[in-house]
């Protein structure tokens, strides 16, 4: 069987795939609409890209012992001190003040980031300059297929990019880089992972059908899930908040966000999510020197301040990644033994 029916087989038909992007742009069968990847013809490929770097596919399961957040060097709690990031990103707007430090002092020469909704719903845009990345500033809770545009502009330039997304693109760029299949140019360009903590993403067109059925509109300035106890999702127009509870949001996640074990990005060189119980800030996990190196430079720069993290934040934490990592774990063991 080929690669790609292979993929259709194991991954996209059952309803598994998570919108990630890895496959496109790879594959001239495979394209990302309106949320979805979508297969239009055949191919007869023993070998693919499409299967090897999808984050999906059914893999070996680790007896081994993990620590609850992974490998790290640190964690910090951090917010950017500057705008536009003090007004655009979600919470401490660290993430768009890192990647716009990196593009400044060339660390990177672009970012690949997920737009606000447009026609579509969000998708992957490249971000040269200040302006494109504050543009990008926020949550989505949907899939935006970002790594579609990766793999386009890793196809025409292998110049150093920083990648902002979720933890099971992490493990695509991963696999990208692992596959004896992925060329050089292309894996080389992965230069900079800034992965966001996730518990799920929600499936665009279920989403978008719910937002019509509650008349939100089309003016939508920010979604955020606050944390404990408020268990609501709030969407944010220019006149109003309206909230809607996570019972009735859950139903909306992409199946194959279930099988995913890693809340807080673990392949990432930074992981960035919400701190709980302060708005202003972000959690920040440095996982290797080039994370460091980064954090370090955007406090040099004065556009980050990096503050030490209250322990009992940082046990909540462990908390929640060891929930996450244990049911995903225990989903992937019952696909297998179906399967």
């Amino acid at each position: 069987m080929s690669a790609l029916k292979t993929l259709l087989k194991e991954v996209i038909d059952p309803g598994l795939c998570v919108a990630c992007g890895a496959c496109v742009s790879l594959c001239p069968y495979l394209v990302f609409l309106d949320g979805k990847v979508v297969c239009t013809d055949v191919c007869e490929r023993e070998q693919g890209r499409c299967y090897e770097v999808c984050p999906k596919v059914p893999m070996k399961l680790s007896n081994g012992t993990v620590p609850p957040l992974g490998r790290f060097q640190s964690v910090h709690r951090t917010r950017a001190t500057v705008d536009p990031w003090k007004q655009t990103g979600q919470y401490g707007g660290t993430v768009s003040a890192i990647i716009d430090c990196a593009l400044h002092e060339g660390i990177i020469s672009r970012a690949v980031l997920t737009s606000k909704e447009g026609i579509g719903g969000p998708h992957g845009v490249v971000a040269v300059t200040r302006e494109e990345v504050s543009a990008c500033g926020g949550s989505r809770y949907v899939a935006g297929g970002s790594l579609s545009v990766f793999n386009r502009e890793a196809q025409r330039s292998a110049a150093p990019t920083g990648l902002v997304a979720l933890p099971c693109q992490a493990m695509a760029l991963n696999k990208m880089r692992a596959s004896a299949l992925t060329k050089k140019e292309h894996s080389a360009s992965i230069s900079l992972i800034v992965w966001l903590f996730c518990t799920w993403a929600l499936d665009y067109r279920s989403f978008i059908r719910f937002l019509k059925r509650e008349e939100v509109g089309p003016e939508i300035r920010k979604y955020d899930i606050p944390p404990p106890p408020a268990n609501v999702l709030q969407i944010a127009r220019s006149d109003a908040i309206r909230e809607f509870p996570l019972d009735r949001i859950r139903p909306m996640a992409m199946e194959g966000c279930g099988l995913c074990p890693d809340m807080t990005a673990e392949q990432a060189d930074i992981s960035v999510g919400a701190l709980e119980g302060d708005v202003g800030w972000n959690t920040a996990i440095v996982r290797t020197e080039l994370g460091r190196e980064l954090l370090e430079r955007a406090s040099d720069r004065g556009v980050v301040e990096v503050a030490e993290m209250p322990s009992s934040n940082l046990s909540h934490l462990e908390e929640a990644s060891v929930a996450k990592r244990a049911r995903g774990l225990a989903r992937q063991r019952d696909r297998m033994n179906r399967d």
